[in-house]
């Protein structure tokens, strides 16, 4: 028989954040010391009530981290976890060129620009942007319905967010 130590009925796509009360809800209901995390792609690392909740960070698109990738490197022995985060440059200005050989700016011509400027150094985030495309997609047009946000809303939200 599988023993389960999670927390009931976990959601793969919640944000786990520092400090915020339905994150602590769930390490108090987890019954294992250390939840790894991810989605947000910021590192960080927090204790609450003898929990340590780990967030390696991204390897591609970390955000406030101007271009560096971020990992996590957990260290066992036979009865503790010891985590290492990592964080190192990369060539940021052959990953743009990678991405515009893909031709992605011509599929996703937003997508592409929110990540350039992030690589780049910029403080915003894709979450972000779609949140705010999604409320000015349903605010013109009554629905909204991810991922077919028309790309008029997309413009719109990143020169609002950029103050374009």
């Amino acid at each position: 028989m599988i023993s389960h130590n999670f927390y009931p009925n976990p959601k793969t796509n919640e944000k786990m954040l520092p400090d915020n009360d339905h994150t602590i809800e769930i390490m108090n209901k987890t019954k294992t010391p250390i939840i790894l995390c991810g989605h947000t792609h910021v590192q960080s690392k927090f204790i609450n009530n003898l929990k340590c909740l780990l967030n390696p960070g991204s390897v591609g698109v970390s955000l406030f981290r101007e271009g560096r990738t971020q990992f996590l490197i957990l260290h066992g022995s036979k009865t503790t976890w010891s985590e290492e985060f990592v964080s190192l440059e990369y060539n940021v200005d052959d990953v743009i060129n990678d991405m515009y050989n893909a031709k992605l700016n011509e599929h996703a011509p937003y997508w592409s620009l929110i990540t350039e400027t992030i690589l780049r150094g910029g403080n915003i985030s894709h979450g972000r942007v779609l949140s705010k495309a999604m409320e000015l997609c349903k605010e013109k047009t009554g629905v909204c319905v991810w991922p077919d946000i028309p790309e008029e809303y997309w413009e719109q939200a990143v020169n609002e967010i950029l103050e374009i």
